[in-house]
């Protein structure tokens, strides 16, 4: 009996253990308006709207290309491994021409006042034999630091699979404050 209750503490204990993703959400919406500006230009403005009991504008920007805007994807992180942040919103804007541009936007959730941290913007550009992209990994993810976030660049192979992760920059997390080291090493883990 004893040896059946160890296994099933040491089951629960790896699927714990297991790096968190980003995961599709219902929690946030982005909202598009399209705008004249008085010429033949339009101007598509993007509301991020946080849903629930009160739905409420978090973050607003402008599409840069009206005609190559393609769509939004919205992902989280929950428990992000972040002390004082409840989640990460993951918001990719994609446009579309002989290659696919994707702009990235992360926002911190702060656990006590519910206001977003925004990190630096990333874009990533897709061609027909891209094999990398740069995103922020965060300490609960897979090559995760307790107490960093990093900016990453993965290098993939032709079957998808990871081939390597290059650091590109590491930002610290303390205070509720993300800083920037004055010196990052570049390196692959």
């Amino acid at each position: 009996m004893k040896k059946i209750i160890v296994f099933f503490i040491l089951i629960l204990g790896f699927q714990f253990m297991k790096a968190q993703s980003f995961q599709q959400t219902g929690k946030y919406k982005a909202v598009t308006e399209i705008k004249e500006n008085g010429a033949e230009q339009l101007t598509c403005i993007v509301n991020l709207i946080r849903l629930g009991g009160i739905s409420e504008n978090v973050f607003t920007f402008t599409v840069k290309d009206i005609e190559l805007f393609e769509d939004i994807f919205i992902t989280t992180l929950e428990n992000p491994g972040l002390e004082g942040i409840s989640e990460v919103i993951k918001m990719e804007v994609e446009y579309l021409a002989c290659c696919a541009e994707v702009d990235s936007y992360y926002f911190m959730v702060s656990e006590e006042t519910n206001e977003l941290i925004e990190l630096p913007q990333l874009t990533n550009v897709y061609c027909e034999n891209s094999n990398t992209d740069s995103q922020y990994t965060f300490p609960s993810q897979e090559y995760g630091i307790v107490g960093n976030i990093l900016e990453t660049e993965t290098l993939y192979k032709e079957t998808a699979e990871i081939k390597y992760v290059n650091l590109k920059q590491s930002f610290t997390w303390n205070d509720n404050k993300v800083t920037t080291p004055k010196n990052t090493a570049i390196t692959s883990y």
